[in-house]
């Protein structure tokens, strides 16, 4: 996740080469590039920058001060959430990006969504999105039932159930029967109360999918847009997943402008980021994700804690119970 491996002193150089990479010609996309980056290096690294005084940086001067692959990558995926946060994407702030990375000797698949939607390929765009991300990596993509799945249904087989399996619905089924105040009654009522179906019911989310539904239990981040921002920009921050990132990324474009289609959500959102208030909460989020002690896609198989308190587990992960919300 970008900044939270990176030092104060640093965030001039980064701010000048992210307005270098981003404000073409002197103007910017979208006022909300400008208005993000400059929130993000305030609640990140609380260091409050006047983008407009920047001086232009090169990519061999950032190259030199940052040597590390990790903080080149999370440079580039900076750039990236610059670019998702357009509608639509020009070309030459993709043609910058791409040449930023090139230059940093960065690979990213987040660079790679962005060229899609850029090109309003939309549907390879999806499909990227969903094999790269979290939620990719939770399915077995080698399995050849799973790939059987993939070529009858399509993109939608990455996120949802397609077809009855009884003994995964009956896993999270049991999950009524833990104890009050634990972990998996918390998921269970957590899923009664917005009417969702359970992983193995076709139409449901898939168990890749709801793998992430645990964090938002755990994290108290609602299902609303704003609110899947906030959790995944918290697992961003949080894990070693290599697809975190993209996941984030990819939300901000459902979430924002609509250019990344979900397979979950049968409306089309967008402006989440352009509300201060949310701008602000997903600052926030990254900063919880950042200083959780452990790894919520990793390092943690929710079915075997379920009977522990729900409260235990937040304190384990350092959450601080006043800034919970679900």
């Amino acid at each position: 996740m970008f900044l939270i491996h990176n030092r104060a002193e640093q965030a001039p150089l980064l701010a000048a080469a992210a307005v270098s990479a981003c404000r073409l010609s002197g103007t910017w996309a979208s006022d909300l590039q400008p208005a993000l980056l400059a929130l993000l290096f305030e609640r990140l690294l609380a260091v409050e920058l006047e983008l407009d005084a920047l001086p232009v940086v090169e990519p061999a001067q950032l190259a030199r001060e940052l040597p590390e692959l990790t903080q080149r990558c999370e440079f580039i995926d900076l750039l990236v959430l610059l670019e998702m946060v357009c509608r639509p994407i020009p070309p030459e702030l993709q043609a910058s990006v791409e040449h930023w990375a090139s230059a940093l000797g960065v690979e990213d698949s987040a660079v790679l969504l962005a060229r899609d939607l850029t090109r309003k390929a939309q549907a390879c765009a999806t499909a990227d999105f969903y094999r790269l991300n979290w939620i990719g990596e939770g399915d077995d993509q080698h399995d050849p039932h799973f790939q059987q799945l993939l070529n009858r249904y399509g993109t939608a087989a990455y996120a949802l159930t397609m077809e009855p399996d009884p003994e995964e619905q009956q896993r999270w089924a049991a999950l009524e029967q833990c104890p009050p105040q634990s972990l998996g009654r918390g998921l269970w009522d957590f899923y009664q109360e917005r009417g969702f179906r359970l992983p193995g019911e076709p139409g449901a989310a898939n168990a890749a999918l709801a793998h992430h539904d645990w964090v938002h239990l755990v994290a108290g981040y609602d299902t609303t847009p704003i609110g899947e921002l906030e959790v995944t920009a918290f697992m961003a921050a949080a894990s070693a997943s290599p697809g975190a990132m993209l996941g984030f990324l990819g939300a901000v474009s459902i979430y924002e402008t609509g250019l990344l289609r979900s397979v979950v959500l049968m409306d089309q959102y967008g402006h989440t980021l352009s509300d201060p208030s949310g701008r602000e909460r997903v600052s926030t989020a990254i900063a919880r994700g950042a200083s959780c002690r452990v790894d919520p896609l990793l390092e943690v198989d929710y079915f075997a804690l379920a009977d522990q308190p729900l409260r235990l587990i937040r304190e384990h992960w350092g959450l601080e119970p006043d800034a919970l919300s679900a």
